[in-house]
């Protein structure tokens, strides 16, 4: 058979010669291709840089003082920042106490360990914030090994599946467009066929 478009949760069918999913942790659906995802559940902290000056604290926001994301490959640890200044920190350690119910001064005490955990990773544009705030997502896309997941699932569906999806989405984008529109397999993502977990 031959995917040939999709139908929405309202009944409304949209004719395709091509589906592309990009749909994250719900690639794993089973009506989406079930690409070859495992549980990944996240904690992310977020905290708007000290001013130097308390007479600008509230008027001025700092400039972005991290011009990349910065990670640590041993302990899974990344920070970023914003265009508006605020600080990002997760990964690795910082996961912990996924999905517990925690006072506030338990609350309390988890934003300093993240504030501690990012300022070794980035001294100088952490400083002494505070992280006022953290999110869970309970699952992120991560495909079992670790690798991006891009092409043909089957006839017509075109999984486009990766944990990095916000860095490499102007590249990915670009290289998902020319196989589909062009009609072409480029060698460039040969290792990261949806096809290589059918061999294990």
């Amino acid at each position: 058979g031959r995917v040939v478009g999709v139908r929405t949760s309202l009944g409304v069918e949209k004719p395709a010669d091509v589906v592309i999913v990009a749909a994250g942790a719900k690639s794993s659906d089973a009506a989406l291709g079930e690409a070859a995802l495992v549980h990944n559940p996240s904690m992310t902290y977020f905290a708007s840089p000290q001013s130097t000056s308390s007479s600008t604290a509230a008027s001025s926001p700092h400039p972005p003082a991290l011009g990349r994301i910065l990670m640590d490959q041993v302990r899974s640890l990344y920070v970023a920042q914003r265009k508006d200044g605020t600080l990002v920190a997760g990964g690795g350690a910082l996961k912990d106490g996924l999905g517990a119910t925690l006072s506030p001064d338990e609350s309390r005490k988890q934003l300093n360990v993240a504030r501690q955990i990012a300022q070794e990773l980035a001294p100088n544009p952490v400083g002494y914030s505070t992280f006022t705030h953290k999110e869970e997502v309970m699952s992120k896309p991560m495909p079992r090994d670790g690798f991006p997941i891009m092409g043909y699932v089957e006839a017509g569906l075109y999984s486009a599946v990766t944990h990095s999806g916000m860095t490499m989405a102007p590249l990915l984008g670009q290289l998902v467009a020319a196989e589909v529109k062009e009609q072409v397999s480029l060698s460039l993502l040969d290792d990261y066929r949806p096809g290589r977990f059918d061999e294990k």
